[in-house]
């Protein structure tokens, strides 16, 4: 998410995001030795790809401190992280001297580096679907999601400078999200309980994710049972309520406005 994604489309509904740094502290599970500081993440905490990373490093207690960005303070007020990288943009993750940033390349390294590819999977085969699901989530879905379908009802730099035109966006953003979930209830859900077989993996958390951006124009699965009940799974894992706070957050903000306008 680069810094126009940022700024919500009326300042009451805009969330409020701290400048704090949120430190994790636990166990090193890594396999490099080298590492002792605590990963960096920068990150803005309703964007799916930086909470998707977040959640994986909970998930195998990856130390590591949150730092979280707000680029409406303008480019001052940023990290030093954040003005070196040539694309302006959340995620970044930074390990020792390694810089690295969009969730897919970050969560391979974490999964290099850390947890011997846990959670990707028991087979060569669910562990290459992973790695292409976690690709697919992070373009073509979150593009139909979130670039297409909710970011113009809701971020102004999304929003196409003519009404009509930005209803005809959405509205095809709308489709998009259908044809998306037709594939994952007939294609990837049919005869298994998660995206790759039997077991969830970060496949299922991050598609989940994505997914969630709907909820802020108040879409509903329920057309869709097989990924409705999937969603459901997906979100009983420990570590889920936590990350996602923010998002919970910023849907009670949406319903609390709608009460008013």
């Amino acid at each position: 998410m680069s810094d126009e994604e940022a700024t919500p489309k009326s300042e009451m509904l805009k969330f409020r995001r701290h400048t704090s740094a949120h430190i994790f502290s636990g166990s090193m599970n890594g396999t490099n030795g080298m590492h002792r500081r605590p990963v960096e993440l920068y990150l803005i905490r309703i964007n799916p790809a930086c909470r998707i990373i977040w959640f994986y490093m909970l998930q195998h207690n990856i130390p590591h401190i949150l730092i979280d960005v707000d680029f409406s303070k303008g480019e001052k007020q940023l990290p030093d992280a954040i003005k070196k990288c040539p694309h302006r943009e959340v995620p970044i993750m930074i390990d020792g001297e390694f810089v690295v940033f969009e969730a897919p390349a970050i969560l391979t390294y974490l999964a290099t580096t850390y947890t011997d590819y846990s959670g990707y999977g028991i087979t060569l085969q669910s562990r290459l679907l992973t790695e292409s699901l976690l690709s697919w989530a992070n373009s073509e879905l979150h593009r139909a999601v979130g670039h297409n379908y909710i970011y113009p009802q809701f971020l102004e730099q999304y929003a196409l400078p003519v009404e009509k035109a930005n209803e005809v966006l959405v509205e095809s953003g709308l489709k998009l999200l259908g044809r998306k979930l037709e594939v994952i209830e007939k294609k990837y859900l049919d005869k298994s309980q998660y995206l790759t077989g039997s077991r969830v993996t970060i496949a299922d958390s991050f598609v989940a994710t994505v997914l969630l951006q709907a909820e802020w124009s108040g879409t509903k699965f329920t057309m869709w049972p097989k990924v409705e009940k999937w969603l459901s799974r997906v979100k009983n894992q420990v570590h889920w309520e936590t990350v996602h706070n923010s998002h919970m957050m910023y849907l009670r903000e949406l319903e609390r406005c709608a009460l008013f306008d």
